[in-house]
């Protein structure tokens, strides 16, 4: 069952009401994050309650509550969906429900908590994604995973235009990432992606590659990297909450990557196993 969760009221998605006044609803002035989970166990639980914390301190909200009483009510709202076949768990804040003002509200109105549970759309492990380039015209806080997302629905529209499935946002030459996942880069055994900084949303995921990197002893770096680049490396990596790890084969209609498969799939094999591990589920 969908499960739909507001400031502490539960049940099926389509009967939880929002109020109209809601921040989230005039300006999009919130976060969110969004986690996976196999036989009712979420994964990677703390490295995205710690991205949320993040994205509110910098956004300057006050927490609703505490990292151990969101992670209850996360964890309630997920037995309650009863999915044990992969859920998708996506939660929100936003800065208060209270007359429309842009001016933050008085000290001592409380934030809001939005929670949803449903069943988790798997990808086709064995099918390359095909990419779409899109010159990024977002603002300067892309770090923020915040509600404000019209640029990424914008390009993942354009995406869809084309029969892709993702975009990937770049600044002049420079990669910068996709509308709603991150890119890396495989070349002469080497992973490589971005620097992260203000301009790019620090994935969950790519943290996770980059720790399997590490155990492995592959070689993985952060720097700038040109779309040149992309459009000459071995692999394509597009990483993301939903997807995990998949390979691209083409970008704006040009044959790229799917050069060096056994390190990709080494790489990914060893998530699936790290998935299995916490979860007990088996993907692929």
């Amino acid at each position: 069952m969908k499960i739909g969760y507001y400031n502490g009221v539960m049940g099926p998605v389509e009967s939880v009401m929002i109020p109209m006044q809601d921040r989230a609803m005039y300006f999009g002035d919130g976060v969110y994050d969004f986690i996976f989970a196999y036989n009712g166990i979420m994964y990677g639980t703390e490295d995205h309650i710690d991205r949320f914390y993040n994205s509110m301190k910098m956004m300057e909200i006050h927490p609703r509550c505490s990292r151990e009483e969101l992670r209850k009510e996360l964890q309630k709202c997920l037995d309650a969906s009863e999915i044990k076949d992969g859920a998708a768990v996506y939660w929100q804040t936003s800065r208060g429900n209270c007359a429309r003002n842009h001016i933050f509200p008085k000290e001592g109105e409380p934030s809001t908590l939005l929670i949803t549970v449903s069943p988790l759309k798997t990808p086709d492990w064995n099918k390359p994604l095909k990419l779409v380039t899109v010159e990024d015209t977002r603002f300067q806080h892309c770090n923020i995973k915040s509600l404000n997302l019209i640029p990424n629905v914008m390009a993942a529209q354009r995406a869809e235009e084309a029969g892709c499935q993702e975009a990937v946002f770049h600044r002049g030459d420079q990669l910068m990432e996709c509308a709603h996942s991150a890119l890396a880069i495989i070349k002469d055994g080497h992973v490589i992606a971005p620097v992260l900084n203000n301009l790019i949303l620090p994935s969950i995921s790519r943290k996770h590659v980059y720790e399997i990197c590490e155990e492995l002893g592959i070689p993985a770096e952060s720097r700038p990297v040109t779309m040149q680049e992309v459009m000459d490396a071995d692999e394509i990596m597009v990483l993301s909450t939903s997807k995990l790890m998949m390979p691209a084969d083409t970008i704006d209609g040009k044959p790229v990557g799917m050069k060096d498969r056994e390190l990709f799939d080494r790489i990914r094999n060893r998530y699936f196993e790290k998935v299995k591990e916490v979860t007990g589920y088996t993907l692929g």
